[in-house]
């Protein structure tokens, strides 16, 4: 059985060394607050989603994965506002929205996303929306109003016919990656009528820097037992870090900047992939919960990523997501304030892309959905810890628990 490993990353900030702070001498803080309720009740949808798709996702081939949960989430939370009925109530089912109503949601996906990006100013966090609609209709009000107020999202006519359509929307996405994802969208069909886009961005230091000049090459054992070279990273010394080990995994917790984000590691020598076949929310809370601090000399591999899945389309139908991709009469009924064909989801292509030094980590990913018109009209103590072994990580932020991003890296070898 494969082994795999899960790096949780929560995202923190800048100027600090091996040693602590390099700037100033009063760091600035993080502006955390009380989340409300239905901010709780989105961060609890968002990590149900995150772990639906990320076990969906082990189906496809490939030792390396990365994607953003909260990317997806949130593109296909704006679709869901354009429905009604049975439809929106799949949506409701595989977002996780039970128990809340669609302004309850869209408010707390506004609000969670705001606290986000203003939450450490030494992270460097975007999280942006935008909506292209086909030229000559017109959008519902309501659906128009919601998406401004709560998603922040950009909304603007486009003609779809027009050659450059592509590149609007491409050029979107790349200003708001800072150029980390380029033409991502390979065509606009003719019965395309709208596309909903998000895209976000992340930077930040580690809050413990590791030193370049003890990065050397060293073996990585994949999921097959083949061993590869990888450059290593070391820190300078053993450093404070938050380690549980449990059931025969380890959760290891290496702070960004101030600690309010950081990359996580789940891991194990005992049989990964079978292990997170039972991995639910509540013993990813127990191991970040009753995590406790230990001193570690760790080694950990410098990589860079890239994972682009062109349409995730039979992924959410596995998921339960099956109406949207339909010709069903009750689609995407609250798009449009003119008549329509039927419309349905075509495409729903995500891109993320991460890199890991011994500076920080940088991480962006879009998605795009393209919605089309069908017709007219007990922990023991270590001094070393190597990631010399598959793992799977994600991007989170501590406070919330909010997951950003995830993925797995089991070749390195197969990496640019």
């Amino acid at each position: 059985m494969k082994n795999y490993c899960f790096l949780f990353a929560s995202l923190c900030g800048f100027f600090w060394s091996c040693n602590g702070i390099t700037g100033e001498d009063e760091p600035l803080k993080p502006r955390t607050r009380t989340l409300q309720l239905a901010e709780n009740s989105l961060v609890n949808s968002s990590a149900a989603f995150a772990m639906d798709l990320f076990q969906q996702l082990q189906s496809r081939e490939g030792p390396n994965q990365f994607f953003s949960p909260y990317s997806i989430h949130l593109a296909l939370a704006m679709a869901m506002n354009g429905n009604e009925g049975e439809t929106l109530e799949q949506f409701r089912q595989v977002l996780h929205f039970e128990g809340m109503d669609m302004e309850e949601a869209n408010k707390a996906a506004g609000t969670l996303t705001r606290f986000l990006m203003e939450l450490d100013p030494k992270v460097r966090l975007s999280i942006a929306n935008a909506i292209w609609y086909k030229q000559g209709y017109d959008l519902d009000e309501g659906f128009a109003s919601r998406l401004r107020e709560a998603y922040d999202a950009e909304l603007a006519a486009l003609d779809m016919a027009n050659p450059q359509a592509v590149d609007i929307i491409n050029k979107w996405i790349e200003n708001n990656t800072e150029g980390l994802i380029r033409d991502m969208l390979d065509q606009v069909p003719a019965s395309a009528v709208m596309y909903l886009v998000n895209a976000i961005y992340f930077k930040a230091d580690w809050k413990y820097r590791f030193d370049e000049r003890l990065t050397k090459k060293a073996p990585f054992t994949t999921f097959d037992g083949t061993e590869v070279q990888v450059d290593m990273m070391q820190l300078a010394e053993a450093t404070t870090l938050k380690f549980r080990r449990e059931n025969g995994m380890d959760y290891l917790e290496i702070p960004y900047s101030t600690g309010q984000y950081s990359l996580g590691i789940l891991t194990s020598d005992e049989g990964l992939q079978e292990k997170l076949e039972g991995l639910d929310l509540e013993s990813l809370e127990q191991f970040r919960e009753e995590a406790e601090e230990m001193n570690f000399l760790l080694h950990m591999p410098k990589f860079s990523m890239r994972y682009k899945v062109d349409n995730l389309k039979e992924d959410l139908i596995s998921m339960g997501l099956t109406l949207p991709f339909q010709n069903h009469p009750g689609n995407f009924t609250r798009l449009f304030a003119n008549t329509t064909g039927p419309l349905t989801i075509s495409r729903v292509i995500h891109e993320a892309l991460i890199e890991v030094d011994e500076k920080g980590s940088e991480a962006a990913a879009a998605t795009i959905v393209e919605i089309v018109e069908t017709s007219a009209p007990g922990v023991p103590s270590f001094s070393e810890y190597k990631l010399d072994k598959p793992f799977v990580f994600f991007i989170q932020e501590n406070h919330s628990g909010v997951v950003l991003f995830m993925g797995k890296l089991g070749d390195p070898s197969l990496l640019d």
